[in-house]
C-alpha cells in the first residue's frame, strides 16, 4: 500500500512539473505530495528524468520496433 501511494504521489509531482497543471495548483500538489518523504521525490525524480528522455526521442527506436514485432508474429 506504501509503494502505490507513493508511487501515486511521484505521478503526480512529475505531472505538476512538466506543466500540465496550472503554477498555483500544481505548487498546492506538491507540498502536499513532498510531505510523503524520500522514496516520493526518489520516484519523482526518475519519472521526471523518464519523461525528459521519452520527449527527446530516446525511445523512439522501441516503439518503432514494437508493431513490427507483432505483426511477424500475427502472420505465422
Amino acid at each position: 500500500m506504501r509503494l502505490l501511494v507513493h508511487a501515486l504521489g511521484a505521478w503526480i509531482t512529475v505531472e505538476a512539473a512538466s506543466g500540465r497543471y496550472p503554477r498555483p495548483f500544481a505548487i498546492g500538489l506538491t507540498m502536499l505530495v513532498s510531505r510523503l518523504g524520500a522514496p516520493t521525490a526518489a520516484l519523482a525524480m526518475a519519472g521526471f528524468a523518464l519523461k525528459r528522455l521519452d520527449e527527446a526521442g530516446a525511445f523512439d527506436g522501441l516503439r518503432a520496433s514494437r508493431p513490427a514485432a507483432r505483426r511477424a508474429r500475427s502472420t505465422e
